[in-house]
């Protein structure tokens, strides 16, 4: 029986969805860099600490673009940005 604590996600995939999240609260919500890697940071946190019966590796499987849209407490249409998404996207190899 695998390990419930033990990701199978590797941490490089995991670090660049998480660059993606914080380049999109900085180049398209605005947020200061500062701001943006300490909100995703404190998410990324709350993610990461195994909750008993529920399994992190679910929440990897929503869009960057939408988990920066929960942190800005903004929703946007992703179809809006999506230039500029897929340049993010590109950047971090996601």
């Amino acid at each position: 029986m695998k390990n419930p604590t033990m990701s199978a996600i590797p941490e490089k995939a995991k670090d660049a969805f998480w660059a993606v999240v914080e380049d999109c609260l900085v180049e398209i919500f605005g947020l200061k860099k500062q701001d943006a890697h300490q909100k995703s940071i404190g998410l990324r946190t709350r993610v990461e600490v195994p909750q008993p019966g529920i399994f992190n590796e679910i929440f990897y499987h929503a869009e960057p673009f939408y988990v920066a849209c929960d942190i800005a407490g903004k929703e946007l249409d992703v179809s809006s940005y999506q230039s500029q998404y897929d340049n993010l996207l590109s950047r971090h190899n996601w």
